[in-house]
């Protein structure tokens, strides 16, 4: 199931998928030769999630976008998470954190540099994927599973609502930011940098 789960919010990431698209589970068993019963599972535990929904007589489907207010709930949600995080990780093992945010940022670089117009998977994925390391090695397995959900409906949120990424530049400093605090083993630092990105995305996605 675990695999299913994480899989999932690929699908509706990477295809697009707008609100109301049916994730027929068959359908979804066949095309990736596995068993209905994992994605049954992953469907159900994704709902609670907000992601999908599940509707009487039609099965799972792709949850409608969130509203301003949701979006704005979404973000006081990472805000009380992810500056935390930063702090932990920081305090925790500054420099190995600083290692593996150091690929990560060079890989979201290269990804705004690379992508096509309208392509920001490969950008997207990176950026998650800066935020998720930074989860972990906070070293609370709970906030880590809280991670993923908050960054999907962000991509989602972005996707449906703006469009095209056009703040690739605005990020990537923003991440430096955050990248520098913890080269300089700062946790009060690390904590405030990750403050000021995730504010600034949420300005520049509601200027969109």
């Amino acid at each position: 199931m675990d695999e299913a789960y994480e899989a999932l919010p690929a699908l509706i990431l990477d295809e697009g998928l707008a609100p109301g698209t049916p994730l027929r589970i068959d359908t979804i068993a066949k095309d990736w030769g596995v068993s209905p019963t994992p994605l049954r599972e992953a469907l159900a535990k994704l709902e609670n999630t907000g992601l999908v929904q599940r509707v009487p007589h039609r099965g799972y489907t792709v949850a409608p976008l969130l509203d301003d207010a949701g979006f704005r709930e979404l973000i006081a949600a990472r805000l009380l998470i992810e500056p935390y995080n930063a702090r932990q990780a920081c305090e925790r093992d500054a420099s190995g954190t600083t290692r593996v945010l150091v690929e990560h940022h060079k890989e979201m670089a290269s990804a705004a540099d690379q992508r096509e117009t309208d392509d920001f998977r490969a950008y997207m994925q990176a950026d998650s994927t800066f935020h998720a390391a930074i989860a972990e090695a906070a070293g609370n397995r709970f906030l880590v599973a809280a991670i993923d959900p908050l960054g999907a409906h962000i991509q989602r949120f972005r996707r449906f609502t703006g469009g095209r990424i056009t703040d690739t530049a605005e990020a990537l400093a923003e991440h430096a930011a955050v990248l520098s605090a913890f080269e300089a083993g700062d946790a009060a630092a690390c904590e405030a940098a990750m403050r000021t990105h995730l504010e600034g995305v949420a300005h520049r996605s509601f200027g969109h």
